[in-house]
């Protein structure tokens, strides 16, 4: 047994990790309030990024999902918000805004999507991507159920087991819609992209590092 595992201390090199849940600014539900440039740049950028891929990759079919110019918006609205989300669920500034308990001045709206469950709820994405982009509306609403049960049984999950079984989640949902239920030609990123999304990202609270101006700012606050 290490001194570490014995003494229950963490080791040295936390020091250069540190963790704040402390968070200030504009109000920014995508990316976290208080995220650092870099963040925001990894964020909105990859969400562009996935984008452009994404509505690429649909012109280059020899049947694009999306031909009409509303489908065009259509695909590349959820594209941002699902590809993207995926990975701005990640960041750490994402964990510290909807993991950390509210502040006085969030209210309405935004509190109410602080619960994973509700947040998770609203996300009916695959039933209105499926109604029309041509996918099978039918299997959506099961995608969309089975999202909604991957998220509870992940919340109710021993937090120190929950980002491995959020994992479990999304690889099943992946190998499920790859090789038996898929949601429609054209449409095979989506279920995977948000199980990363809701799932591992969403529902898995984790402790978020920080940037040294933010820690700075954190011990001024406090």
């Amino acid at each position: 047994m290490t001194a570490t595992a014995s003494t229950g201390k963490s080791p040295p090199a936390t020091a250069h990790a540190p963790i704040t849940w402390h968070y200030e600014g504009r109000t920014d539900g995508l990316v976290g309030t208080g995220a650092t440039g870099a963040e925001r740049l990894l964020g909105y950028g990859t969400a562009g990024v996935l984008t452009a891929i994404i509505v690429g990759a649909d012109l280059m079919r020899a049947t694009p999902v999306a031909t009409a110019w509303w489908q065009m918006a259509v695909l590349a609205f959820f594209a941002y918000d699902v590809a993207g989300g995926a990975v701005a669920n990640m960041l750490n500034s994402c964990k510290r805004f909807y993991h950390a308990p509210r502040h006085p001045r969030e209210a309405g709206l935004l509190c109410v999507l602080k619960d994973a469950r509700v947040f998770t709820g609203i996300h009916v994405h695959p039933i209105i991507i499926a109604a029309t982009l041509g996918g099978s509306v039918f299997v959506s609403i099961g995608w969309y159920l089975a999202l909604q049960g991957a998220v509870w049984v992940t919340l109710a999950t021993p937090l120190y087991l929950r980002r491995a079984a959020a994992t479990a989640w999304t690889m099943v949902a992946t190998l499920v819609h790859q090789f038996w239920v898929p949601l429609g030609p054209g449409l095979e990123w989506v279920i995977p992209a948000l199980f990363i999304k809701m799932v591992m990202g969403h529902a898995v609270r984790e402790e978020p590092y920080a940037a040294a101006d933010q820690i700075a700012r954190a011990r001024r606050a406090g």
